[in-house]
């Protein structure tokens, strides 16, 4: 089955969507990298105490895991247990890899569902983070929230295409 040139277009703006956030994940692990040399120069020559790139580099580690958790998963990057399944018939290998893509939408939804929970109710409760920094705390969640609803995204696209091969 031939694809359309939406779904085309469709994929293409998907996969951009995709490399941009691990194009922003690798920079945000290189804001930490640059802060955190920042700060050990600064106290080293006694220059300075920067008493909030920890924190800012908590909040950036997390940033940078969610955001980039999308693209590795696109581009196939998780770790792959073949012994087993390279033992299988081509047939039980396309299914244990529905049940998989099936597991992982799943799993994705449930996570996105309560990560928007939350987010939600942060925000409706006007909830604040009281630390070096004050902001609100809905701030935190919303990566995880970008996070599953691309994960649900590839997932689902997984399936579809699967669905389309063997049509």
């Amino acid at each position: 089955m031939a694809s359309s040139p939406s779904h085309t277009r469709r994929q293409s703006a998907l996969t951009a969507i995709f490399d941009l956030c691990g194009l922003l994940s690798a920079l945000l692990l290189g804001v930490i990298v640059v802060l955190v040399t920042a700060d050990i120069a600064t106290r080293s020559f006694h220059l300075a105490n920067l008493a909030w790139v920890n924190e800012v580099t908590e909040y950036l580690l997390t940033f940078a895991t969610f955001v980039g958790a999308p693209w590795v998963l696109h581009h196939h990057g998780h770790v792959n247990i073949d012994i087993i399944v390279t033992k299988l018939s081509a047939s039980a290998q396309r299914a244990l890899a529905r049940a998989c893509d099936t597991g992982g939408l799943i799993i994705s939804a449930v996570l996105f569902y309560e990560a928007l929970r939350v987010l939600l109710g942060s925000y409706a409760d006007g909830s604040m983070v009281f630390k070096n920094l004050i902001f609100p705390e809905w701030y935190l969640t919303t990566p995880i929230v970008f996070c599953f609803a691309l994960c649900m995204i590839e997932f689902a696209g997984r399936l579809l295409a699967r669905r389309e091969v063997l049509s």
